[in-house]
């Protein structure tokens, strides 16, 4: 390999010489966007010229300290060919010069990403392959997304006020309720205990935990034709003391509203059956809250069992977690609810180059960045994704990861009786759920995210 031409970079006192046939341009260091588990070497994302990056510090893959991304002299080196879906983070960027071929000794070493050394002026330049520099990496294939507006953005946090919606499903149209009067999620295949001269929309009577609850079929209520189907699911809600069981078609999302994109529209429902609507990524979802409970409270109050303040102290007190129950590969897991964000329905993710064989990639939701951890790969098994599969979005340290699952089963209250530690390096707990028929492990999230990677 005969180099022309070299661009001298300087660490303190050591000085590098990069071939100037692999390097595009030169730039200030833009925004960074930290990626979770990211391997030696990767800082993170960043946009360059349009199209979003990784982060190549090449003083972490020479076994360097770290560059300071803040530093005056800091660049950042656009690549070109293979590595054009990186940028290499330098601490200085001193000259290029053109190669008197007198003055460069190549070394021949298959594993020394230093492969010449240059005389230039009274200093030694080691000149640097990107090819073994990169191969200390684990390579994943990145196609280059471009960022929409053809600009690079810096990233900026703001926060705004949110409420948390469960999303489902009635008929093909989409239907929210507010988190805070939801108890919890149960499967619909239960037994019902009939009530004569009861509504059409009244199903009957179910025992939850010793507690007696009323059901009555949501979709009836709306005028929606109700379908017997294993995504069906019954919504346990709560307000002012009394709870009733509400059966929908299936699950979507959970997901954060901002409260900009609530609109309430009560005095255009003369049914009192919707308060509002939400603007969802240019779609329409109609959302219900607290009146609207109070109406379907009021029409089926003489089924509905009363709960003393008492009561529903002691069954609070007695809840020691919460928590989303999903599948993988036909066997249920558990995370703690406090942990998740939003649930989202499956999208495609970019791949990433030089991360780890745990992350599957990347997407884009509203602005932020997540990262897609695999379940599958930390639990060893077989990837398969179906109509039904989900993401759920976490936040961890101050990062947002996502979990690819098969379907969502629950969102159930845990007590003390119900969960037994487990002393595993993902499993925190094992929730004994339905009289101890059903077992859940419980996972911690954070030791997910930092196990040992497969």
């Amino acid at each position: 390999m005969q180099i022309q031409e070299i661009l001298i970079i300087k660490n303190g006192s050591e000085s590098y010489g990069i071939s100037t046939e692999d390097i595009n341009h030169i730039s200030r260091v833009p925004s960074l966007m930290e990626l979770p588990l990211r391997p030696k070497g990767i800082r993170g994302l960043c946009g360059v010229g349009g199209t979003i990056v990784s982060m190549v510090d090449i003083n972490l893959l020479l076994d360097m300290p770290q560059v300071d991304l803040e530093a005056n002299n800091s660049r950042l080196l656009s690549l070109n060919g293979v590595y054009l879906s990186n940028a290499l983070l330098v601490s200085e960027v001193y000259n290029t010069v053109d190669i008197d071929e007198k003055n460069i000794e190549y070394v021949n070493n298959d594993d020394d990403p230093v492969i010449a050394i240059y005389k230039y002026k009274d200093s030694l330049i080691q000149v640097l392959s990107l090819d073994i520099l990169f191969s200390k990496m684990n390579k994943i294939q990145i196609d280059s997304k471009e960022v929409n507006s053809g600009k690079v953005k810096a990233i900026e946090v703001v926060e705004e006020d949110t409420n948390r919606f469960l999303i489902f499903a009635m008929g093909n149209e989409k239907f929210a309720l507010s988190i805070e009067y939801l108890r919890e999620i149960i499967l619909a295949d239960v037994d019902y205990t009939n009530i004569a001269g009861s509504p059409e929309e009244l199903l009957g009577l179910i025992t939850l935990r010793e507690e007696v609850i009323t059901v009555i079929d949501l979709r009836t209520y709306y005028g929606f034709k109700s379908a017997i189907s294993e995504k069906n699911r019954i919504l346990i809600a709560s307000y002012n003391g009394e709870t009733i069981g509400l059966l929908v078609d299936n699950i979507i999302d959970i997901k954060s509203i901002l409260t900009k994109d609530i609109e309430y529209m009560r005095e255009s429902f003369e049914d009192n059956k919707i308060s509002g609507v939400i603007h969802d990524d240019n779609s329409l979802i109609s959302f219900f809250d607290k009146d609207i409970l109070e109406v379907i409270f009021k029409n089926n109050q003489a089924y509905i069992e009363s709960k003393s303040k008492t009561l529903e102290s002691e069954v609070k007190d007695d809840s020691v977690m919460e928590v989303i129950v999903f599948k993988l590969a036909d066997k249920e897991y558990a995370f703690d609810v406090s942990c998740v964000a939003e649930i989202i329905d499956i999208v495609n993710s970019t791949k990433v180059a030089y991360t780890n064989n745990d992350v599957d990639g990347i997407i884009n939701i509203r602005g932020q960045i997540v990262t897609i951890v695999s379940l599958f790969k930390k639990l060893n098994i077989p990837t398969k994704i179906n109509e039904d599969s989900k993401i759920i979005v976490c936040d961890i340290n101050e990062s947002k990861i996502g979990f690819i699952v098969d379907s969502i089963s629950d969102i159930l209250d845990i007590k003390a009786d119900e969960l037994k530690e487990q002393d595993d390096e993902l499993f925190t707990n094992v929730l004994h759920l339905d009289n101890g028929e059903r077992l859940v492990l419980s996972m911690d999230i954070e030791k997910v995210v930092s196990s040992k990677e497969v």
